[in-house]
């Protein structure tokens, strides 16, 4: 998440498209990356995102995918997984759900 980039000019740090979400502005075309009035209104998006998709029993890689579509917009999803599950330690095809502590997991 860089200045002067897209995702921070549009408080968007995780570049998520436009779902209704809380402080997302509605953008000229349909399914467009979501502009968001304020950062922490785009971070906390992000982390809905990201918490919905784990609370679903979603793995690394299934959630990279959804995130970055193999050969859309250019996306080397290979090499995007590789980054995250070096900068994480976690396993690519766990359900990132079981990595969790239990207490965690009722919240």
């Amino acid at each position: 998440f860089s200045p002067g980039t897209m995702p921070a000019m549009r408080n968007n740090p995780g570049d998520i498209r436009y779902a209704g979400q809380k402080g997302a502005i509605v953008p000229a075309k349909p399914n467009d990356i979501a502009t968001f009035t304020s950062l922490p209104l785009g971070t906390t998006a992000l982390f809905r995102q990201l918490w919905l998709q784990v609370a679903q029993g979603q793995t690394v890689r299934q959630i990279i995918a959804s995130w970055a579509p193999a050969g859309v917009d250019g996306n080397n999803n290979t090499a995007y997984l590789q980054n995250v599950i070096a900068w994480t330690g976690l396993p690519a095809d766990t359900p990132v759900l079981d990595l969790l502590p239990p207490l965690v997991k009722l919240n």
